[in-house]
């Protein structure tokens, strides 16, 4: 074998292996690519699985629902095309059938002037909220939710984080009522209240603002009656005052001859 045949072996051989080293990359930068794009996704499912799930049912209404439950379907239909196993076949399913459930009627506690238990379950939903505001801004900037039916949608959500953030109000003027007296928490009650007829164009909160009304009224009646109380004491204390000075007031004496 001439040296030129030989070269010519070499330069093959060296070929055939940077061609090969070539295919090995590109199979290995496409399964990489895939991979994060898999990741990506399952990202992005958890996301709108936890807002879907982990909202209190007060605030899901059929629009908010119906948008997280669309934009998990497509989720998961590009999941399938890059993971076609059984437990990703099975998540399709079980969000059409969740669409198709008629939404839970949820009534307001009975006896409880706040939707919420206590303040940090209310910064939990707000923090909630908040996720959900910012969700739908990305989904309406990238074109996956039209105008009206985002304006829609993201009107429900601040509606939504205005009554928790009233709930919490509620909370603040419970904590000076107890700390500095009736008198001081009345006005707080009734600013909320009326924040809260605000909101009420549904009639949604009627049996709450019956709650707050309800204590408005027994907090008014007792302003009035320590009113009358005080009242009465400085009549009390008038009289009494008035006695006092009429029994030192000099006399007027007369002499007879």
């Amino acid at each position: 074998m001439s040296p030129t045949q030989t070269g010519l072996i070499i330069v093959a051989v060296v070929v055939v292996m940077a061609m090969v080293a070539f295919v090995i990359q590109t199979i290995e930068n496409q399964r990489r690519e895939r991979r994060m794009r898999l990741l990506l996704l399952k990202d992005q499912v958890r996301r709108a699985s936890h807002l879907l799930h982990t909202l209190p049912e007060h605030y899901i209404t059929r629009e908010i629902r119906d948008v997280l439950v669309r934009y998990l379907q497509q989720r998961w239909k590009s999941i399938l095309l890059l993971e076609n196993s059984p437990d990703n076949r099975k998540q399709p399913a079980e969000l059409e059938a969740l669409a198709g459930q008629a939404l839970p009627v949820v009534e307001h506690p009975e006896g409880s002037m706040t939707l919420h238990t206590d303040r940090q379950h209310a910064e939990r939903t707000a923090a909630l909220l908040r996720e959900l505001y910012q969700f739908l801004t990305e989904l309406q900037a990238g074109g996956m939710l039209s105008g009206l039916h985002a304006s829609e949608v993201i009107y429900q959500v601040k509606e939504a984080y205005t009554r928790t953030r009233l709930d919490v109000e509620l909370m603040d003027a419970i904590e000076v009522e107890n700390g500095r007296g009736v008198a001081a928490a009345l006005p707080r009650f009734r600013t909320v209240c009326a924040k809260l007829q605000g909101l009420n164009q549904t009639q949604q909160l009627d049996r709450q603002l019956y709650e707050v009304g309800t204590h408005i009224d027994h907090l008014q009646a007792q302003v009035d009656e320590d009113r009358k109380a005080r009242e009465k004491e400085e009549r009390q204390r008038q009289q009494e005052e008035a006695a006092k000075n009429d029994r030192f007031k000099p006399g007027v004496f007369r002499y007879h001859r």
